[in-house]
């Protein structure tokens, strides 16, 4: 499993249709994902892949894309760390 296929995953897991989330979906305008919600999913993802997402980070997502791409450039800053 890829990294766009386990956030998905993880998107999916907190209630949202794997079939809507395209790396081009807007959170807020497409899948009216609230700020409340984007923290969850932030919690979510976090939680999934052992990772920190800062908040300044946070406030720049505004697709699917950009939650994959950040996981992405993410996991390899904390690979090998246990």
């Amino acid at each position: 499993m890829n990294v766009r296929e386990e956030v998905i995953g993880v998107l999916s897991g907190v209630g949202f249709d794997a079939e809507e989330l395209e790396d081009g979906r807007h959170l807020n305008r497409d899948l009216e994902i609230d700020s409340t919600e984007l923290v969850e999913i932030v919690v979510a993802l976090e939680q999934h892949f052992g990772i920190d997402i800062s908040a300044d980070a946070e406030g720049g997502f505004t697709t699917v894309g950009d939650l994959v791409a950040c996981v992405t450039r993410l996991l390899p800053a904390t690979a090998g760390r246990g």
